[in-house]
């Protein structure tokens, strides 16, 4: 995800992998296999896998020489079930195919480089191509990046859709400064087949650091392409004596759609006693646009209430859990109380013995403040069950005996602590979970590069017992839910005390 507007995902897959890893100095070589059924992670009701029937085999490698990278995919599907196929017995099933391949050089000093990429696939028997590449350098503080991209009609990577029947070019611009942060970013498409119009996709984002723990900023999006409309932003958010707050108002208006603006109060209460809490409240006002003055359609007003939070209430339990409640009222259609809630605890009973529960509750579905996207961007279907509730136990014994416990990266009877937190979805891009803002489940968490975890329905994640010391961490992104997205090979590096716990929130973000 060099750019995460021009993405190959991975197939998720119930089988088996291998990964080896050649790496010494400035040369590496990685070359990966894998075979399975293909289908999805769910988070809600519990952390499971979905699979779709059918199988994928994929083989992958990729190589660096100094400057130099280049890397090579295969991977072909049978009889698996298509999300868009009728479903029809074996008529919605597919075998696709797919190869891709990538070059890249970049300036180990001044940070500048390309990278080309090219793709066909075969799904359904529709054959398609793509081509992208992209370039990009650096100034002090400054970074550009600008990009082409041709995409043939059907472009798909095994049973995923890609961005389709699209030619055009991009361009975005980046400056970060001890008090300033600004971004820009225009797309101009036109359609490979002539059966779709021209169009183009462009946003811009500010923020100022005003003084310790006080910032300000704002930023607007526009499209016209397909859907066409126009959204903006401002906020103002600062630290006091209860924690952080933030204020923003959020705009938008759609063609066809809805005129929406709406107001968003956000605080995040941290302690030193194991207590964090979110909450968030939202009002909007909902105003379709084709009303006129001879034919008027209700206004519609909306109020969402959010919370999510974590106590350590002793040293051997702790509950987690997150409410988000949204009600509308004032129209004809779409009225009445959406509810996702859900609760979970950890109980230590004993050394050898631990319960966990959770329990969740979902009634209507809570759709979020229109935003506006990029036609670049695929975005990941996330299912949702309209009306659903119920409760998961898990009780767990284990036991050592004949020597001394081992931590994580460390030899037997070291110092350790532990590490927890969560990979959550920042949508307004201010670092901290807030409550409205919702976990990324059955995401990849590894720690120094050889011991993983996956985060759970809240999307929280734990070493329980990590060697004292400094420690890194990345977020696999090829499992987090598009457009969201992290900085490319982000690193989040850690001090881990003896007998304490650290805790870390990593958000992803959508790129503006």
């Amino acid at each position: 995800r060099r750019n995460s507007r021009l993405t190959l995902p991975s197939a998720q897959v119930l089988g088996g992998s291998t990964i080896w890893r050649n790496e010494g100095g400035s040369n590496a070589l990685t070359i990966g296999a894998s075979v399975g059924e293909p289908g999805r992670f769910e988070g809600f009701p519990q952390s499971r896998f979905v699979g779709l029937g059918g199988r994928v085999n994929s083989v992958y490698a990729q190589a660096t020489q100094d400057e130099w990278s280049g890397a090579a995919a295969v991977a072909q599907g049978s009889k698996i079930l298509s999300d868009v196929a009728p479903r029809d017995g074996d008529a919605a099933r597919i075998s696709p195919r797919g190869a891709y391949v990538s070059i890249a050089k970049g300036d180990l000093l001044t940070g500048a480089g390309w990278q080309v990429s090219a793709i066909i696939s075969s799904s359904a028997g529709i054959g398609a191509t793509g081509l992208w590449a992209d370039a990009s350098w650096r100034g002090s503080g400054h970074r550009q990046q600008a990009s082409i991209f041709r995409y043939t009609e059907g472009l798909t990577w095994i049973d995923r859709p890609l961005a389709a029947d699209l030619q055009g070019a991009s361009y975005r611009y980046d400056y970060n400064a001890l008090r300033w942060d600004v971004s820009a970013n225009i797309e101009s498409f036109t359609s490979v087949s002539g059966k779709n119009p021209s169009g183009w996709y462009g946003s811009a984002s500010v923020r100022r650091l005003l003084g310790e723990g006080v910032s300000t900023g704002g930023g607007f999006a526009a499209r016209s392409f397909g859907v066409t409309g126009a959204s903006a932003f401002g906020y103002l958010q600062w630290r006091n004596s209860l924690g952080m707050s933030r204020a923003q108002v959020d705009a938008a208006s759609i063609q066809g759609g809805e005129n929406s603006q709406a107001l968003t109060l956000d605080h995040s209460f941290y302690t030193e006693s194991g207590l964090s809490l979110s909450t968030s409240l939202s009002f909007e006002r909902l105003q379709p646009t084709a009303s006129t003055l001879e034919m008027s359609r209700p206004r519609k007003h909306a109020v969402t209430l959010g919370f999510n939070g974590r106590a350590v209430l002793t040293n051997s339990v702790s509950v987690q859990g997150s409410l988000r409640a949204r009600s509308v009222a004032g129209g004809s259609l779409n009225n009445g109380t959406s509810v996702a809630a859900n609760l979970g605890v950890d109980w230590q009973i004993s050394r050898d013995w631990s319960f966990g529960g959770s329990l969740y509750a979902n009634r209507g579905v809570i759709t979020e403040t229109v935003a506006l996207e990029s036609p670049l961007v695929v975005p990941e279907i996330i299912r949702t069950r309209p009306n659903d509730r119920g409760f998961f136990v898990t009780l767990r014994y284990g036991s050592t005996a004949g020597s001394p416990a081992i931590p994580l990266g460390g030899a037997p009877g070291s110092g350790s602590g532990r590490i927890e937190g969560s990979v959550f979805l920042d949508a307004n891009g201010n670092g901290q979970r807030d409550g409205n803002e919702s976990g990324a489940a059955n995401v990849l968490v590894v720690l120094d590069g050889k011991f993983s975890t996956r985060t759970n329905a809240f999307g929280s994640f734990e070493f329980a017992s990590v060697v004292s010391g400094q420690h890194t961490m990345i977020v696999l992104q090829d499992d987090l839910p598009l457009p969201w997205t992290l900085e490319p090979d982000k690193k989040i590096n850690t001090t881990v005390s003896t007998r304490d716990i650290t805790r870390i929130d990593i958000g992803a973000k959508r790129m503006r």
